[in-house]
């Protein structure tokens, strides 16, 4: 095969506009808050040599990452951010590696990686049957069954990212994490990612039995972390149960699929994002 060249490279449109403002604002009021917070932290678990240095790396990282990743219009260089997110998702949540944290890094890892190979397959099947890697010009392909099957696979990396009923231990564990960590994860990156992914990709699948089952599956999961958060009184996992909630119902306004729609799970994505 010859190279497949993707022009441009970065698409910017309004989507990509709000949550580039979402991870920029948010996430650097999260850094800053994060500098007092870490002092604190490590105060108080008495640590004779400071480990913020690589934390802070870690967290800026994440915010490039989640930057690139929203602009990228290249399939293998969203894949790429998509996977760094990953690893920088891993490296927080096991910042403090207690046994607890370390176990929930690792969860957070696995789990990613099964979407990750769902965003592997997208990628072969675009490359070698639709003949392109571009994410505008696979949405702009008319509806029918060779285009649903890599925007499936798509939806599957979105689910786990934004951690959707049965993928949602990973979130959960995260909430070991240091409160900054928690806070990115649940606001402005991480599953940010994955529902920015089935709003980009809602367009191409209008229409189609895949809209109606992602609307359930978001449905589903809304209706089901509501019933558990119900049952739990520990703050941090009704929070995560919340959150989890929240991004169902924006999964949900992507099947839905209708302009109206899209605006409500924009506005969700917004409000969510500040308030978390």
């Amino acid at each position: 095969h010859t190279p497949v060249e993707v022009e441009p490279t970065f698409h910017i449109d309004q989507l990509s506009i709000i949550l580039c403002l979402i991870i920029c604002i948010i996430g650097s009021l999260i850094c800053i808050y994060g500098t007092k917070y870490m002092e604190d932290h490590e105060r108080h678990l008495g640590l004779e040599k400071t480990k913020q240095p690589r934390f802070f790396f870690y967290m800026v990282m994440f915010l490039g990452a989640m930057n690139g990743l929203v602009f990228a219009n290249n399939l293998l260089w969203l894949c790429f951010f998509w996977e760094v997110t990953t690893l920088c998702c891993y490296a927080l949540i096991r910042h403090d590696e207690t046994p607890e944290a370390i176990e929930g890094g690792l969860r957070a890892l696995w789990m990613n990686l099964i979407g990750g190979a769902g965003f592997v397959f997208a990628i072969i099947y675009a490359f070698n049957r639709l003949g392109t890697l571009s994410l505008v010009e696979i949405i702009q392909i008319p509806s029918g069954p060779l285009i649903l099957l890599p925007l499936a696979f798509l939806c599957l990396a979105a689910f786990t990212k934004s951690a959707q009923v049965p993928f949602q231990s990973w979130l959960l564990g995260a909430m070991v994490a240091p409160t900054p960590v928690s806070a990115l994860h649940h606001s402005s990156t991480m599953v940010n990612a994955g529902v920015y992914m089935a709003l980009r990709i809602a367009p191409a699948f209008q229409g189609t039995a895949l809209s109606t089952a992602v609307a359930v599956f978001g449905g589903f999961t809304f209706m089901t972390t509501a019933i558990l958060a119900i049952s739990q009184s520990e703050a941090k996992r009704v929070l995560a149960y919340s959150t989890i909630g929240n991004l169902g119902l924006i999964i949900l306004c992507a099947g839905v699929n209708t302009p109206l729609a899209i605006t409500a799970a924009m506005t969700l994505l917004v409000f969510h994002a500040i308030s978390k």
